[in-house]
C-alpha cells in the first residue's frame, strides 16, 4: 500500500523506516512531558466552566524589608526594587485597582487623607508573593503564598514565572507533537484502515469542535 499524500519518488522503504524513526524519537523525547501538558490542559480547560477546584493560595509567611536610601514612586518602581532584592526570575504585575488615595476617607468621625499605597504580584511557579508599600514609608511588605499541586501543574503548563530555559523546552514539545502529528498521520495512511473509518472520525472531530466553537463567535 502506498503512502497517501507523498510524492511517488519518495515512495521508498528508506523513507518510511525515517518516519518511523522521527516519530519514535520525537515521542521519547516529549514522553513524560507529553502527560504533563496533557494533564494540565485538562486543568486549565475546566478552570471556568465545568471548574476544577486547585485550591487557593495559603499564606506562608510576611516580612517588611528596609528601603534604606532607595526611592519609589510608583508601582513600576515598586516592581523593579523587589525582583532585584529579593533576586527573582518572574515579572511583577501591577494590581488592577488604582492605589488608596487622593481622596478623603472618614476615620474617628473625621475626614482624613488617605495614603497612596502601591501593590504589585510575582507569579511564581509554586505560589506568589505580593509586595505593598505605602507611599512615604520606609519600608515594604512582602506576602509569600503557596499553592497546591494542581494549580503548580497548572503554571508549569503557562510557564508563570519560569525562565527563557523552560520556554524554550516547551516549544521542543510542541514541535515534538507536531512531528508526531505529521508523521503518524503519513504513517497511518500506510499501515492501516479502512480510510472511509478515518475520514468519518476525522469529519466527526472538526464538525464537534465547530459546533462548540461556534456560538461563543
Amino acid at each position: 500500500m502506498r503512502l497517501l499524500f507523498v510524492p511517488a519518488r519518495l515512495q521508498r522503504v528508506r523513507f518510511l523506516v525515517w518516519l518511523k524513526r522521527v516519530h519514535a524519537w520525537t515521542g521519547l523525547w516529549g514522553a513524560a512531558l507529553f502527560m504533563l501538558l496533557g494533564f494540565s490542559g485538562f486543568l486549565l480547560n475546566h478552570r471556568t466552566v465545568m471548574k476544577i477546584d486547585t485550591g487557593e493560595p495559603v499564606e506562608l509567611s510576611q516580612a517588611a524589608l528596609p528601603l534604606g536610601a532607595a526611592k519609589i514612586q510608583d508601582e513600576k518602581a515598586l516592581g523593579q526594587w523587589v525582583k532585584r532584592e529579593l533576586e527573582l526570575t518572574a515579572d511583577p504585575r501591577a494590581v488592577t485597582e488604582p492605589p488608596s488615595g487622593g481622596s478623603p476617607g472618614k476615620f474617628l468621625g473625621k475626614d482624613r487623607p488617605l495614603v497612596p499605597i502601591w501593590r504589585v504580584v510575582f507569579n511564581l511557579p509554586n505560589g506568589r508573593l505580593t509586595a505593598e508599600y505605602p507611599m512615604g514609608g520606609t519600608a515594604v511588605t512582602v506576602k509569600r503564598d503557596t499553592i497546591g499541586l494542581l494549580a503548580v501543574v497548572k503554571n508549569l503548563h503557562k510557564g508563570t514565572g519560569l525562565g527563557v530555559a523552560w520556554i524554550l523546552l516547551i516549544d521542543s514539545i510542541a514541535g515534538a507533537l507536531v512531528a508526531m502529528a505529521i508523521t503518524g498521520f503519513l504513517l497511518w495512511s500506510r499501515l492501516h484502515g479502512p480510510r472511509l473509518l478515518a475520514g468519518g472520525l476525522a469529519t466527526g472531530a472538526l464538525a464537534w469542535s465547530a459546533a462548540a466553537a461556534w456560538p461563543h463567535f
